[in-house]
């Protein structure tokens, strides 16, 4: 797919399908190495106590309430294929009445954006010398067994940085699984316009976080990060689109324990970029001061945030507690 004289097109026909449809689904990578991501990664630790499976059919739902008010929140995955689909019955009823609907930080995809970052960028993503030989001998392997899977010569990214080519090799899998951008929360934002709805919320889009940015960031990585996130595109690309599928199934079920322990793939690369977990933390107290603001009218609310968002440690729910708010898990 990569030539050594036709690096930009290449990138550019990968960024047009990420656009059709991203596979940043949340698969694990090796934290082992210099770069400590307990520290970078917003993400990466989790607060055991909020991890509970759903106790009504559907996707798991969390309660922030005070004296007179209820903030009714879902855990919603980052990107799932489009055709999932969840019990819906919940949401509806929380939906019905509700003061506002806050949707939580999301991807910003800019089609114009990414296509002149990858014919303009071309330097960002050239590699100074033949990639393969600055990996490590069990990465290499690992790199040019899917090469030999998507049918590519062994050198067929040698020009492309490795953490570029994680990215590519994330999102050049077999198979027909479409993966998107807000395919749960633009169904959400259907059923809170909906007709059916006695009485509709008010919609409140939080800040979302530039993809294009996102990956320019990258190119300028360390060689450290680089390779991180060249095995965490190979990890998801190794675990193929079974995998994706059943952790948006397990979702669906509100299996949250096996949700948060599948691998995170690609996406544990971008939240480890300095730049995009600082975005993240700004989208986590977005997130905090919206609800905030919920629950000062008396009624209720409901919050659609990122699932690893809501139960990090310093995220979400975490923060809310701590400002006094009781946190619980609905059982009605």
């Amino acid at each position: 797919m990569i030539r050594r004289t036709a690096a930009a097109p290449a990138v550019a026909g990968f960024l047009l399908a990420l656009c059709a449809g991203p596979a940043l689904a949340q698969q694990a990578v090796d934290a082992s190495g210099p770069i400590d991501l307990q520290r970078v990664d917003p993400n990466e630790n989790l607060v055991e106590e909020l991890v509970v499976n759903a106790r009504l059919p559907g996707p798991a739902w969390w309660k922030v309430s005070d004296e007179d008010t209820t903030v009714y929140v879902l855990g919603a995955p980052a990107m799932v294929p489009t055709d999932t689909r969840a019990e819906e019955s919940v949401l509806r009823r929380r939906l019905d009445g509700a003061n506002v609907l806050i949707m939580g930080q999301e991807a910003d995809v800019s089609v114009v954006r990414l296509i002149a970052l990858a014919v303009g960028g071309r330097k960002l993503f050239v590699s100074e010398q033949p990639m393969r030989q600055t990996l490590s001998p069990k990465l290499r392997e690992r790199l040019e067994a899917r090469l030999k899977v998507m049918k590519h010569k062994p050198d067929s990214m040698d020009d492309t940085k490795p953490a570029f080519a994680g990215f590519m090799v994330a999102n050049s899998q077999d198979g027909n699984v479409s993966i998107s951008v807000g395919g749960v929360t633009d169904r959400i934002r259907d059923i809170a316009r909906s007709r059916d709805l006695a009485k509709r919320p008010r919609i409140q889009n939080l800040p979302g976080y530039s993809l294009a940015d996102a990956i320019k960031a990258l190119a300028s990585a360390p060689q450290p990060l680089q390779q991180l996130c060249l095995d965490a595109g190979l990890r998801q690309a190794e675990s193929g689109q079974g995998g994706i599928k059943d952790t948006a199934r397990r979702w669906s079920e509100g299996q949250v324990r096996d949700v948060v322990a599948a691998d995170r793939g690609f996406q544990r690369c971008l939240d480890s970029t300095p730049s995009i977990a600082r975005e993240l933390r700004e989208g986590r107290d977005d997130a905090v001061k919206a609800i905030e603001v919920a629950l000062k009218k008396p009624g209720k609310s409901v919050a659609i945030i990122e699932l690893r968002s809501l139960l990090a440690q310093d995220g979400v729910l975490d923060q809310l507690r701590a400002k006094g708010f009781k946190v619980t898990t609905p059982d009605e």
